[in-house]
This record gives structure tokens, C-alpha cells and sequence, in this order.
């Protein structure tokens, strides 16, 4: 049986449209720019310095865990020991609201090097259990837990957002193609939304 994904190069973004049977909609993926965002890691020795200036300046805590945390439009998400990626709503924002942290961690602007996948749906975890090699029961895997690893051969960030069954991967910019056949692929059996937007 022919897919959708036969006919396009393999080096061209999926269109936005509908993919799987007609009438199934399990699956929406929306791809987003993120409007700013960051990497921050802890200097040797700095760890317990820089949650304090976090918490003081930021009003947020950040866990030194797989974990997202969240204060005032701006997100944590725990990467490794001392390490997080920090989201910003606002582009302006990341840069002026980073810089009392300087003293105590590398700031890394990544903005531009990342691009942003969310699926939400009563399906979603029926797609991802084809790529993602972690059990994403909410049991296991509650709102709010992040992973970093790879998703389909792309390493990724990945979190699972509160509220309804939705996650939210960030890929590097150089493997959204790569990224989103894998998600038209996996999900078009449940029937897929994919949906750009900035």
C-alpha cells in the first residue's frame, strides 16, 4: 500500500493536512518555533547557588532532575546533573531575565539550532511507543517528567505536558524533516493531523 510520505523526497517537510483513513483523528502534531530559548548549566560547584538565584529572580525552581518545572512564561526542563533547557513565551524575555544567573552557569542561546514537535491525543502514545524506547504510561511517566534521548534515531528533549494526553518534543533544527515523517509515519494509522505554525 502506497503512503503519503512515497511521493515526497525524502529531504522535504510532510504538508500540513490530514494522514491515515478519512473520519480517524487520533493524532494532532503541531511543529512550533520556539520563541526563545536557552541551555544553562550549573559552574563546577555553583549547583546549590543557582537555584537560590533562580528561585530569588526567576521565582523558579529548577530541579536537577528529569523534570519541567514552570514560573512566570518561563520553563525548565531537566536534562542532566546541573543541566536544563530553558523556554521562554516572549523572545525578548530569555536574554534580560538569564543574565542574574550568569555569575552561577554557561548560558548558551539556542533559539534558532532547535525546532519544537507537540502531539496530542487520545492516540499519541500509540505513535510514540513505535520510536521512544521508555514507558510513557502515566503511571511511569506522569506529567511534568521529561527524558532526553533518542526518539527514532533523532535525539531529542521530551516532556509530557499537564492535563490531557499531550507531550512536547524539541529535535535539532537540522532533523525536523527527519522527525516529522517519523510522527506522519507512526501516526497516520490513527489517523494524523499535522499542523505547522510558528
Amino acid at each position: 500500500m502506497t503512503s503519503a510520505l512515497d511521493v515526497l523526497p525524502v529531504t522535504q517537510m510532510p504538508p500540513d493536512g490530514h494522514y491515515g483513513p478519512a473520519g480517524k483523528h487520533g493524532v494532532t502534531a503541531r511543529l512550533f518555533d520556539p520563541p526563545a530559548l536557552a541551555t544553562l548549566a550549573a559552574r563546577h560547584g555553583a549547583g546549590a547557588a543557582l537555584s537560590a538565584a533562580a528561585r530569588v529572580e526567576l521565582g523558579l525552581d529548577l530541579a536537577d532532575a528529569p523534570r519541567l518545572s514552570r514560573a512566570d512564561g518561563l520553563s525548565a526542563i531537566g536534562t542532566g546533573p546541573g543541566r536544563w533547557l530553558l523556554l521562554a513565551e516572549t523572545p525578548e524575555d530569555l536574554q534580560a531575565r538569564l543574565a542574574a544567573l550568569a555569575a552561577h552557569a554557561a548560558i548558551t542561546e539556542q533559539t534558532d539550532a532547535m525546532i519544537g514537535f507537540e502531539l496530542s491525543g487520545p492516540h499519541a502514545r500509540d505513535l510514540l511507543a513505535k520510536g521512544v524506547t521508555l514507558d510513557l504510561d502515566p503511571a511511569v511517566f506522569p506529567a511534568g517528567t521529561a527524558a532526553t534521548g533518542n526518539v527514532a534515531h533523532v535525539n531529542t528533549t521530551f516532556w509530557r505536558e499537564p492535563g490531557d494526553e499531550r507531550f512536547v518534543f524539541l529535535a535539532g533544527r537540522s532533523y525536523a524533516v527527519a522527525f516529522a515523517r517519523f510522527v506522519v509515519a507512526s501516526g497516520a494509522e490513527f489517523g494524523l493531523e499535522l499542523v505547522h505554525r510558528g
